[in-house]
């Protein structure tokens, strides 16, 4: 089995990974601080497109 990083154990590298579960799991803000967290658009807020990074290609 291949690994993706050899920064730490594979044994290190599970106990990381349930560590992290509930958190990327989880329904809430992961922030302790909830003042953080940013608001939600306000219902007269334009509606904003989503950002496109561009790309130095020619067409």
């Amino acid at each position: 089995m291949e690994r993706e990083s050899e920064k730490h154990s594979p044994r290190q590298d599970e106990a990381l990974k349930e560590e992290l579960e509930g958190t990327l799991r989880g329904d809430k803000p992961t922030r302790a601080e909830t003042w953080r967290d940013p608001e939600p658009p306000a219902d007269d807020d334009p509606d904003v497109p989503p950002f496109e990074p561009r790309t130095n290609r020619p067409d």
